[in-house]
């Protein structure tokens, strides 16, 4: 018989013999049989490795060579194995009757250890032991260790939980490293501390957990970073931009300006107070200011920021308020066009403020179409106020009224703002009106700042009544040659178009390479940036127009072709290439870019693989509102996200009493995108931040975002959600009886009032009667 069958078991072995060579041919004695080993279906060859966590079947099929002697056979197979957990040598010895031997040996791991982690951050473990409970200052961090094992490591799953908080983070097949973003509880102010737990498998489902628990404390001050404010001024006003840092969370900020020459006292501004809470990133509070410097002399600024933690950090600046030669303290007067409305035909709710200069006096009067006087009424009259505000109804006709607010200035001189509105329409801002010797609007101003910094150059921008759909540009005519530029790249023309009418106010910043550190898109080179700080919501924005010019020799210097360069627009962290033409090269290169909003802005060469062409989507930075404008793209297209409507779950309250804010969001886009829709509230000038909810919105379909706040103070307020506003929310102080009962005409108070005394008047008579038959009952009884 030239070949034989044989069964060995290791963990499960087959072993067969296959037929020798055919009768009649005459072979060499030393031809080895031939021998095949498989394991779980896989061919191992001699040295070979096979991995496993358990008994995994070995089949070993031996045939005698063919060019042995006629009439050998397979005489012995002998497997020898040992196995435990780790490497185990295998061999496997064929010998035939010619007594030619030959042997296969490999390796057969067993793996029944499940894999290691050892933590990197947001702080050191040992390998090979368990994960210890640790303790690290601020929130903000990133769980990152290596995984140990001998196998492949399949799944790690990462859950955290901090009172009510839980998160849940899966990775397969994560290789040798785990990275997952860790944003901790901070331990002093919630329920316990933070509980994390890793489950990590390997190929062979061995699997490990780790239950550790990190204490996240504050161990530092806020910082604060302003924009450039100028050293010296002939204006009424600067404007202060900056931004709040802090670890854990900004609990309050204010500003503070003092007159160090005492002609005016201090005023402090709160920008935000806040408790914290885990829901809401409080790291961040970027801020913009208005800082009055009515008189000539030395003002002092002072942004004092506290943490969570009560640890607190102030910054000082100095500015000082050059006399010019016609000094000018004249106020400013403006009529809130989003809050002053018609409630009835006699009836209007009138809001707005006088600021930038001196108020001696404010009067707000309305006459009707014969001009008579239909109200009169005194806001203010005192010594002089840098600012007043006014939130007041005003009696109107029934026909077209005439309404005139007139501040009075330092020295005499009236400043007056004047509209006419409908009483049966109910219809504001009719047929405005211009009293002679108005100044006509809009109105652009720019002025360059002193800024120190290399590469840097910045102005401020004011623009007043810019009316909805026109076009308005800057530089004005009387005004500098540009916008703002160093010695190597300009903004020499910013042309703005906006929905509605409106008043902006912004810092413009234009930076070269000698700044260093230039903004750019990935893979990108900067020739330069333009960043525009603002204060008008995103969606008042329809589109914005720029002229960039660049030094040619600078661009020579740092390899750049006019040619290569084009503009991008930095929005939510994504770059995208904005429509950019080459003008003219003949004194430099000259671009003219078109831009769907304000934001960041690079004059970079060669696009990034993930910039799109356009206009791309988004909300630009920095913005106050901090918002995003829900256009997302993904692998199946693109969500289009945008608030539809707001509306509010009563138009009057009472201070501290809960209101609701409801905003309708829909995506007109073909994917499903999340959008962050943000609740500010306005009082007067003085706008606050609210909260924030990020939506999922399906395509096609609508979703709401839901929120609820108060108001500390009595008068006229809106809510408005990433620029869409609702109300007004008349605010009262409540109190009192008839408060409670304010919604009851005061006649039937009175008839209730009136039916409780007649009741309790004859209860009393009722029970003197039944007291009296009682004695009656008593002396006949006796």
């Amino acid at each position: 018989m030239r070949g034989i069958s044989t069964v060995l078991v290791v963990f499960f072995v087959i072993g067969s013999a296959v037929a020798g060579p055919a009768a009649g041919l005459v072979g060499s004695a030393d031809a080895e049989p031939s021998v095949e080993v498989i394991v779980d279906g896989s061919s191992v060859a001699d040295g070979g490795r096979h991995e496993t966590n358990g008994n995994d079947r070995i089949t070993v099929d031996a045939a005698v060579n063919g060019s042995a002697p006629e009439g050998t056979t397979l005489e012995e197979v002998v497997v020898r194995p040992h196995f435990d957990p780790g490497n185990n040598t295998v061999r496997v010895i064929v010998t035939d009757t010619a007594g030619a031997v030959n042997s296969t040996e490999f390796t057969v791991y067993k793996d029944s250890d499940p894999p290691h982690v050892f933590l990197t951050e947001p702080y050191e473990t040992r390998p090979w032991y368990d994960i210890t409970d640790g303790n690290v200052t601020g929130t903000n961090h990133t769980l990152s260790g290596e995984l140990l094992d001998d196998s492949e490591v399949d799944r790690i799953t990462v859950t955290h939980e901090v009172g009510d908080y839980r998160n849940v983070v899966a990775q397969s097949d994560p290789g040798e490293n785990v990275s997952v973003p860790l944003e901790l509880g901070y331990t002093p102010a919630v329920d316990g501390t933070n509980r994390l737990r890793i489950d990590v498998s390997d190929e062979f489902g061995n699997t490990r957990t780790y239950r550790f628990s990190i204490d996240a404390t504050d161990g530092e001050s806020p910082s604060i970073s302003t924009g450039p404010l100028p050293n010296e001024t002939a204006n009424n006003r600067v404007s202060l931009t900056g931004t709040v840092t802090d670890d854990v969370w900004v609990a309050s900020a204010e500003v503070t300006v003092e007159s160090l020459n005492n002609n005016e006292s201090t005023k402090t501004t709160t920008l935000v107070d806040r408790e914290y809470n885990t829901t809401t990133d409080g790291r961040t509070l970027e801020f913009e200011e208005d800082v009055f410097t009515l008189y000539p002399g030395t003002y002092r600024v002072t942004v004092n920021a506290t943490d969570v933690a009560g640890n607190s950090t102030s910054e000082s600046y100095t500015v000082e308020r050059i006399p010019s030669e016609e000094l000018d303290r004249s106020p400013n007067v403006t009529v809130d066009r989003d809050r002053t409305v018609v409630t009835g035909p006699e009836t209007l709710f009138l809001s707005g403020s006088s600021f930038e200069g001196v108020t001696r006096r404010l009067v707000v009067e309305t006459r009707d179409a014969t001009g008579e006087t239909l109200d009169y009424q005194v806001v203010y009259s005192g010594d002089g106020r840098e600012q007043v505000e006014f939130d007041r109804e005003v009696t109107i006709g029934e026909e077209l009224t005439t309404v005139i607010v007139r501040a009075t200035g330092p020295d005499g001189t009236e400043v007056t703002e004047r509209f006419r509105v409908n009483g049966s329409s109910r219809e504001a801002f009719v047929d405005e009106v211009e009293p002679d010797g108005e100044v006509s609007h809009p109105t652009v101003s720019v002025t360059h700042l002193q800024d120190e910094r290399p590469g840097t150059a910045s102005s401020s921008l004011t623009v007043r009544r810019a009316p909805a759909g026109a076009t308005v540009t800057a530089p004005p005519a009387d005004g500098p040659a540009t916008v703002a530029g160093t010695a190597n790249v300009t903004l020499s023309e910013l042309d703005l178009s906006v929905a509605s009418e409106t008043d902006l106010t912004g810092t413009v910043v234009v930076r070269d390479r000698d700044a260093g550190g230039l903004a750019a898109p990935p893979d990108a080179d900067s020739a330069g940036t333009v960043s525009i700080q603002h204060s008008v919501d995103s969606e008042q924005v329809d589109e914005l127009g720029m002229t960039v010019e660049v030094d040619r020799s600078y661009l020579d210097a740092h390899g750049f072709d006019p040619a290569d360069l084009s503009v991008y627009r930095e929005s939510s962290g994504n770059w995208s290439e904005l429509d950019t033409t080459l003008v003219s090269t003949d004194d430099g290169a000259r671009y003219r870019v078109e831009s769907p909003g304000l934001s960041v802005f690079a004059l970079a060469q060669t696009a990034p693989e993930n910039a799109t062409d356009g206009t791309g989507g988004g909300d630009d930075e920095p913005d106050e509102d901090n918002e995003t404008d829900g256009d997302e793209e993904t692998d199946g297209g693109t969500a289009d996200i945008f608030v539809t409507n707001v509306t509010v779950n009563r138009t009057e309250a009472e201070v501290n009493e809960s209101v609701m804010v409801n905003a309708t969001l829909r995506n007109e886009g073909d994917a499903t995108g999340t959008y962050t829709a943000t609740l500010h509230t306005r009082h007067g000038l003085n706008r606050t931040f609210v909260a924030e909810e990020a939506v999922e919105v399906p395509p096609g379909e609508e979703r709401t975002a839901r929120f609820t706040t108060q108001f500390d103070q009595p008068g006229n307020h809106t809510a408005s959600v990433n620029g869409t506003q609702a109300g007004p929310v008349v605010v009262s102080e409540g109190g009192g009886l008839l408060s409670v009962f304010s919604f009851i005409p005061l006649r039937l108070v009175g008839l209730l009032l009136g039916g409780v005394v007649g009741l309790l008047v004859v209860l009393t008579l009722v029970r003197f009667v039944l007291r009296r038959v009682g004695d009656d009952g008593s002396e006949a009884g006796g």
